[in-house]
């Protein structure tokens, strides 16, 4: 990775009220720290920090300091925004040194389009970013996904990452998982739906075997029959009680 040059200037006023001011003025505040040497109190033009961004956009882009005829190499360690309007309120500079080997991360960049998205999959990133070792003159841009073979239910892992060439050593897992390819939400619903839908059919049948049967229909002509019937067991019990009664009157006379 080539240096970004970028102008800064010392910083002699600390405090509150005093990064209050340089905000107006339209500078950030900043620190330089690390590689053994001495913190340094800095400021850079909001401007031309905002134009390196642009330019060259990744937080932890390789850095030549210009402060007066002096020169300081860095990488951007961190940036603080307010938390309404995102405007930079500081920035932490790394120094560093071109022959010693750093620990970092970097983004991943994706390349390609997954066969399993032209079939109905949908794409899901799980690291956005990777931890690397590389010497500072080596820090790519971005660890390179290409997802071109990825079908449905596949995952590209952290080991299968490129690194444009450069001399890198991965230190994130090499298991871990990158970017996968899935089913819509809408697929996963109706195949849920399907054995459901079996399943309540099957219910609806068995529901309609298990119906309790309809009270019977009889004509007039069984009605009368069913009467006369009931009105003889009747006058049959009439008798053996008019029977018995006469038994017993015969016996009370014989007494």
């Amino acid at each position: 990775m080539q240096a970004t040059e970028l102008p800064v200037e010392p910083r002699e006023r600390t405090g509150k009220e005093a990064v209050a001011k340089l905000r107006q003025t339209g500078r950030i505040p900043a620190i330089l720290y690390g590689a053994g040497g001495e913190p340094r109190a800095l400021t850079v033009a909001e401007a031309e920090f905002a134009k390196a961004l642009r330019l060259h956009g990744q937080r932890l882009s390789l850095l030549t300091l210009k402060i007066g005829s002096q020169s300081e190499t860095a990488i951007l360690k961190a940036i603080q925004r307010h938390p309404v309007h995102e405007r930079i309120e500081h920035i932490d500079f790394l120094r560093i040194a071109l022959d010693k080997p750093l620990s970092l991360e970097i983004p991943v960049r994706i390349e390609g389009v997954a066969a399993g998205v032209k079939f109905g999959g949908v794409l899901q990133q799980m690291l956005r970013h990777v931890r690397v070792k590389c010497l500072p003159t080596d820090i790519p841009e971005a660890a390179v996904a290409d997802v071109s073979r990825l079908e449905i239910g596949h995952v590209l892992t952290a080991g299968e990452l490129t690194f444009a060439g450069t001399t890198v050593e991965l230190q994130t897992k090499a298991t871990d998982a990158v970017v996968s390819v899935t089913v819509t939400k809408y697929e996963e619903e109706t195949a849920a739906a399907t054995p459901g839908a079996e399943a309540a059919a099957a219910t609806g049948a068995v529901a309609a075997s298990a119906e309790p049967a309809q009270p019977e229909v009889i004509g007039e002509k069984e009605r009368e029959e069913r009467r006369l019937k009931k009105d003889e067991g009747k006058s049959g019990r009439e008798k053996e009680k008019a029977e018995l009664k006469e038994v017993k009157a015969k016996e009370e006379k014989k007494k």
